[in-house]
Formats: C-alpha cells, structure tokens, sequence
C-alpha cells in the first residue's frame, strides 16, 4: 500500500529531506561546520538545538575529541594519573547533555517517546564513564 502523499517518482528516498538538493548544500555544510564552534555547543548544553543534533553531537561527536584524550594520556605513562579526571569530567558533561537533550524541542513527529529515550541512553553513558572512573586509576 502506498502513502498517497509520497511523491510517485521510484527514485525518490521518503528519507531524504526536501531541501538535500545542490541549490541548498551550501546552507547544509554551513549549517554542520557550525557543529564545530564553541556557539553551537553552549547552544547545545542550554537545550536549544534540535533534539537529533543535542543527542547525537551531544554524545558522539563529542567522542571525537575525549577519545583521543584518552588516547593520548595512554600513550604518555607520565600521565596515566589524568585518565579517571578525563573519565569523571566526561560523565560530568554527560550529565549535562542528558539535560539538554530533555530540554531540546524534537523536530518533526518524534515525540517524548524518542526524548526520554535518548534521556536515558545518555544517563547511561554518563553512568558508565563515572563508574569506570576507579578503575582507571593509570597504574
């Protein structure tokens, strides 16, 4: 059966949004390349971002700065003793996202169902990286 106000064209992805067309790329990179500055992840941690871009940037793009860091402080023994600080502030700005990704307005039809849940993958996330925080003492 097929939804009567899908466009009729076969190549044509219902999950592709309508404006993912080459006149609006350049608003689209413009817009990612905002995910980079310091603006976006205050706006971010206040809730103010869609709930996608809080829960994923929020818990994954982040990653690709704190896992380095832990890369890094493994690489170097002399510093091995600031891995379980890295471990505690990283649940600490966890626990911040979890918050925001709470105050952050869902765009389309996602509703509280998707809210609460990336609420409570956060937490969990959060939960872990704090709870490892002893047994990462560098020694």
């Amino acid at each position: 059966m097929t939804d009567p106000k899908a466009p009729q064209d076969p190549q044509h992805d219902a999950h592709i949004p309508a404006d993912l067309t080459p006149e609006h790329e350049a608003d689209i990179r413009e817009e990612r390349a905002r995910m980079f500055t310091l603006g976006f992840w205050k706006s971010l941690l206040m809730g103010r971002e869609g709930l996608g871009d809080t829960f994923w940037a929020g818990n994954y793009l982040a990653a690709l700065f704190f896992v380095p860091v832990y890369v890094l402080l493994l690489a170097i023994p002399p510093l091995y003793g600031l891995i379980p600080v890295v471990f505690i502030l990283f649940g600490i700005y966890l626990l911040a996202v979890a918050r925001a990704v709470w105050l952050a307005k869902p765009k389309g039809d996602s509703g509280k169902g998707m809210k609460l849940l990336g609420v409570i993958w956060t937490l969990m996330n959060a939960a872990m990286s704090l709870a490892y925080t002893p047994f990462t003492g560098g020694s």
